[in-house]
């Protein structure tokens, strides 16, 4: 590797091993050039073109250990007919091996000791390879893994002798676990008699940096591509390394943050595939954060153009980059869960009837947190034009992106959201711009309001559909949550909003229910007396038995006589009505939470939680009517 900078010019010598089978050099940035097998029979121009493919992309908690390798396997073989490409990115898990590598460059840079590091990444990968492969194949695999960390060491020792972290380097060091989570499948699946072949993405996939990120130079990955495939016999499935490239000078990069799942929609498009799944460890997309939303759904279905609206506002399963080279060739992108590969997953296709005319007419709820308002204002900004766009001149020099805008007619005024860290930064620059307008009076003030989040409505079915917004404004007054800025798009796909920080939850729980689940959600409270407290018999200690199995609790756990006591039966009421209230009178009962006396909190008492949809047992702090009616 030969690399300038302010310390002059080093170079580093790698070795390349082919009597081992090592399957990169670092000589001027090249990738190792790809090991041919002579026992197989060549089909001649058989290009990428000519098959139809299937990629299956799996993500570092799919590889995360033995398990999840023989895991993926069994998911591989459940394909059926037909030619996979499969991606893989370095293992995950605690600690993700991609984070071990930037924190040994890291570490080098600082002049610390990096050993350890390597070593950890080693265990993990000999534990793993050595669980699932047989001596010798474990054997092979763990050689070239250990001259690849020894080409690591010599160039972690240039790191650490200049104190500085090269970026190229970053890139480098980086995406070797990618290499060896993709060899140590393919020699799994080979153990299996299946027929696949390793490919180094450094060697075809050709990548440019713009200020975007990184383009492919879809031409020349194409033809390196259709090079690589005409050297395979039919039926060859490929395995293919996530995350890393090559620049169009043939030097290692990587695809930065969610590379691997670009990784898997760039050879969708190159191999003109018919679908791209995403296996990860979630059902799919879900309707909003399960976290703040226990209620929330696997949406079956999505567009593009929602995903990528609900990718932007915190949906992490897939990042809105990924899709663009999928979106161009028009494929389907699945997400599923490696860990439950029965469970149907999210469809992600062009919008269609199914995401126009769904019931809900929104698809997903999501926020942007730890947001900060900036407000400029002024009576002298009405009627000005080039006002706006001196603003953002301001905030494009200063580096402060802009998350959402917000203006009145009257152009008194217009806000904007920025991340809670840049908001000073912002302020500062505005008021500096602005300051013989702002000493003249015809800008009051630039302010900030802080500990702000935005809460966003995704849907395709919003458009041309009359009273969304007054629902969606309904639900957020109705749960008494006070609106800082809206903002909406003329395509009429999001409206977002913003809030105080501390009603976050509350906006998305308010607007989910609306939309999602019923027309009316009523929140129950049941106050206990002590005479409640008794074992339960009879009709309701059957049903409190079954359910309590159902939820692993311990035998006598939450025993109360429901038919002799008004609490307990009303609780077992609402629990055995409660789904044909929501079928027949569209409204939603939920208890939200159950208190003893004044001063004595449920959690006190082995109350029984399965019978409530949500958690029912409230703090001690929470112990009063004054805090328990608030908390409903």
């Amino acid at each position: 590797v030969v690399w300038g900078g302010c310390f002059g010019t080093t170079t580093l010598v790698c070795k390349y091993n082919p009597g081992r089978g090592a399957r990169r050099w670092i000589s001027e940035g090249q990738p190792s050039p790809q090991p041919r097998r002579v026992d197989r029979t060549m089909a001649s121009e058989q290009g990428a073109s000519s098959r139809k493919w299937r990629v299956h992309k799996f993500g570092g908690t799919s590889v995360a250990e033995a398990k999840c390798f023989q895991r993926v396997k069994s998911i591989i073989e459940s394909q059926g007919d037909g030619t996979l490409a499969i991606v893989c990115s370095a293992m995950g898990g605690k600690p993700k091996v991609t984070d071990l590598l930037l924190q040994s460059v890291e570490t080098a840079a600082r002049g610390d000791s990096f050993g350890a590091l390597l070593q950890a990444i080693r265990e993990k990968h000999v534990d793993c390879a050595e669980s699932i492969l047989a001596p010798d194949a474990a054997a092979d695999l763990i050689e070239v893994i250990d001259h690849d960390l020894s080409e690591i060491q010599d160039i972690l020792r240039a790191v650490s002798l200049m104190r500085f972290e090269f970026e190229p380097i970053r890139e480098l060091v980086s995406g070797y676990g990618e290499l060896w989570s993709t060899q140590m499948m393919v020699a799994l699946l080979k153990s299996y008699g299946m027929n696949v072949a390793f490919l180094d993405a450094r060697r075809v996939l050709r990548i440019e940096e713009l200020l975007t990120g990184p383009a492919v130079m879809w031409e020349e990955s194409e033809k390196l591509l259709d090079e690589f495939m005409s050297g395979l016999a039919p039926g060859t499935s490929i395995v293919i390394t996530g995350y890393v490239a090559s620049t169009k000078d043939g030097k290692a990069t990587t695809l930065k943050r969610d590379g691997s799942d670009f990784s898997a929609s760039i050879f969708g498009k190159l191999l003109k595939a018919s679908e791209i799944s995403i296996w990860t460890d979630v059902d799919g997309v879900l309707s909003a954060d399960p976290r703040r939303v226990p209620e929330a759904q696997v949406l079956s279905e999505l567009s593009y153009s929602e995903a990528v609206e609900l990718a932007y506002f915190g949906a992490k399963v897939i990042h809105p980059k990924t899709m663009l080279p999928a979106i161009d060739a028009h494929i389907p992108i699945f997400i599923r869960n490696t860990f439950n590969p029965e469970g149907g997953g999210t469809r992600i296709f062009e919008t269609n009837e199914r995401t126009v005319e769904r019931k809900s007419i929104i698809a997903g709820f999501s926020t942007v947190e730890n947001v900060a308002i900036v407000n400029v204002e002024g009576t002298g900004m009405i009627g000005v034009s080039g006002i706006t766009q001196q603003i953002f001149t301001v905030l494009n020099n200063t580096a402060v992106p802009v998350k959402m805008v917000a203006q009145c007619s009257s152009e008194h005024s217009i806000c904007f959201a920025v991340d809670a860290g840049d908001a000073a930064a912002a302020k500062r620059s505005l008021d500096e711009a602005f300051s013989r307008e702002i000493a003249q009076g015809h800008i009051h003030a630039v302010t900030i309001i802080e500990d702000m989040s935005i809460v966003a409505a995704v849907g395709d079915g919003m458009a041309h559909t009359h009273g969304v917004a007054g629902r969606f404004f309904n639900a957020l007054g109705n749960a008494r949550i006070n609106i800082v800025a809206i903002a909406q798009g003329c395509d009429e796909r999001n409206i977002s909003t913003v809030v105080s920080a501390q009603d976050t939850e509350r906006a998305l729980r308010a607007i989910h229910s609306s939309f999602l689940l019923s027309e009316i959600t009523v929140s129950v409270g049941i106050i206990f007396g002590d005479a409640d407290v008794a074992p339960v018999t009879g009709r309701a200690g059957g049903a409190l038995s079954t359910a309590r199995s159902s939820r692993g609790l311990p035998a006598g756990a939450g025993d109360f006589d429901a038919d002799s006591h008004i609490g307990m039966a009303l609780l077992t009421l609402l629990l055995e009505r409660r789904k044909w209230l929501q079928t027949r009178f569209e409204s939603d009962i939920r208890v939200r939470g159950i208190m003893t006396k004044v001063g004595d909190a449920c959690s006190h008492r082995p109350l029984p939680l399965l019978l409530a949809p949500l958690q029912l047992l409230l703090p001690s702090s929470m112990a009063s009517p004054l805090r328990f009616c608030p908390h409903l």
